[in-house]
């Protein structure tokens, strides 16, 4: 399997409530494309903020599966990736895309007890077995081999990887990020830490 994800942020004026109805109802779209093996949404709930500017923007995390990067490519340029691309200017101001190393699977998070972590600028490995320390139910973490852009949008932001961290409940999630700041900001390392809640579409 192969694992793609992206981050996207909402269009200029927009509600992160307006981004995620309109990105609620996208989720057609991508549910159509051909060879689809997983597609989840991670709806940005809370934004926890390092002292200095985070790593990258983002109100919503997409991850993707298809059996291979061969098809991926050719799902993108089916017919059904014609009208998601149609319908994406009525909700998305940017998107970021990334290819991944590996393929964990998928887990959801309907509560918004799970994080996302996105870090780069420095080596990701120093800081992991930390934040590991920190007890979550469930640690996936997906390393970045190539960054996807998007046509007709700005580059993609940078990241090296993304940490998903699974908590019992959302207090428990806010705790532990609050962690992960004072971990993340003791180097060079940047960050950008988000509680999301998960819709599994496939």
């Amino acid at each position: 399997m192969f694992k793609r994800m992206s981050v996207l942020v909402r269009r200029e004026g927009d509600t992160r409530a307006q981004f995620s109805q309109g990105w609620l109802r996208h989720g057609r779209f991508i549910a159509d494309l051909p060879g689809l093996r997983g597609y989840v949404q991670n709806h940005v709930e809370e934004e926890f903020a390092p002292p200095v500017a985070p790593l990258l923007r983002a109100d919503g995390f997409v991850e993707l599966r298809f059996d291979s990067p061969e098809a991926m490519a050719l799902a993108f340029t089916s017919p059904a990736a014609h009208a998601m691309a149609a319908d994406e200017p009525h909700f998305l101001g940017h998107g970021s895309g990334y290819a991944l190393a590996g393929d964990d699977g998928l887990r959801e998070a309907q509560d918004g007890n799970k994080l996302i972590v996105a870090l780069g600028g420095g080596n990701p490995a120093r800081v992991v077995d930390e934040i590991a320390a920190l007890n979550p139910l469930a640690l996936i973490r997906d390393d970045v081999t190539a960054l996807i852009a998007k046509p007709y949008m700005a580059p993609p932001q940078p990241a090296q990887s993304f940490l998903h961290l699974h908590y019992r409940d959302a207090g428990a999630a806010d705790h532990a990020a609050r962690k992960i700041i004072a971990i993340t900001q003791a180097g060079t390392l940047k960050a950008a830490i988000f509680r999301v809640r998960t819709v599994r579409f496939v």
